[in-house]
């Protein structure tokens, strides 16, 4: 199994006679012009491919979120940039942008964009609706907001900068469930910027908001509904009231089905401490 360009092929002793014929009984299967594959290919193999047809095309947007670890599942196509005047037809299974490539990393051996103009790569072609959760999983770990801003104002101009801008400005990394993601976005949107997952003495808020006093709990049953869990969620919450701190409780299925009403009460509380407390 492997992929191979014809002169390697060539060079390894197998004639050319032997490549056509090969290609014509389908013991080689012909992926690009001048490169060929032992076996079914996997998407891997198609990358791999795609890189030794053009010698200077690097691996991006969703292909390059996939070698990131950045996405489970294999795009439906495999994306490349290449440079501008590269003028290529592609088969459907592999999509060519052009533009000037500044920065190589390598992944397996492979060449792809670095993990930053990833994110902004992605943010050219993803909506909204798959973006934000890309996003804010994405800078949940091995991507920082600083070197995300970084590329941007090195990619100024570039498709995607300005979406990729928007979502630094909107993201909500570090939340633990989608449930409180959504909370958390939504709150940002409307100029409400609380703590994700903070410290308060020795526990942790889902969301909380220090100058009001506020603390956000989203709860999911699977996590809150065992007998241990539901008592020391309890003994938790006493101890935060005592303190001062006001807890708002909302289930996951709350939050999925009438997240609008969860946030206007967030805000409408947050807003009211808020001035009686300053």
């Amino acid at each position: 199994m492997g992929v191979f360009t014809r002169q390697q092929l060539l060079d390894s002793g197998v004639s050319a006679g032997a490549i056509d014929y090969r290609a014509r009984v389908d013991t080689l299967t012909r992926l690009l012009p001048g490169v060929y594959c032992t076996g079914e290919p996997s998407f891997r193999d198609r990358c791999v491919a795609a890189t030794l047809w053009q010698p200077d095309a690097v691996l991006s947007h969703l292909t390059a979120a996939w070698w990131w670890n950045l996405i489970d599942d294999e795009p439906e196509q495999v994306h490349i940039t290449v440079p501008r005047s590269t003028r290529a037809r592609c088969p459907s299974w592999l999509r060519a942008y052009r533009r000037t490539i500044r920065e190589t990393s390598f992944v397996d051996t492979l060449p792809v964009v670095t993990i930053e103009q990833c994110i902004v790569d992605v943010s050219a072609s993803l909506g909204g609706a798959a973006l934000e959760p890309f996003v804010d999983a994405a800078l949940s770990g091995s991507v920082s907001k600083r070197g995300l801003a970084a590329q941007c104002a090195k990619s100024a101009g570039m498709a995607g900068v300005t979406e990729a801008k928007k979502q630094l400005r909107q993201c909500c990394p570090r939340t633990l469930s989608e449930p409180e993601r959504l909370v958390a976005r939504a709150l940002t949107a409307a100029g409400y910027f609380l703590e994700i997952n903070a410290a308060v003495g020795q526990y942790f808020a889902d969301l909380l908001d220090r100058r009001a006093r506020v603390i956000i709990e989203i709860d999911g049953r699977e996590f809150h509904s065992a007998p241990g869990v539901f008592t020391n969620d309890r003994v938790r919450q006493n101890a935060l009231q005592l303190e001062g701190w006001l807890v708002l409780r909302y289930s996951a299925a709350l939050v999925m089905t009438d997240l609008d009403a969860v946030v206007r009460q967030i805000i409408e509380t947050v807003r009211r401490r808020r001035k009686a407390l300053s």
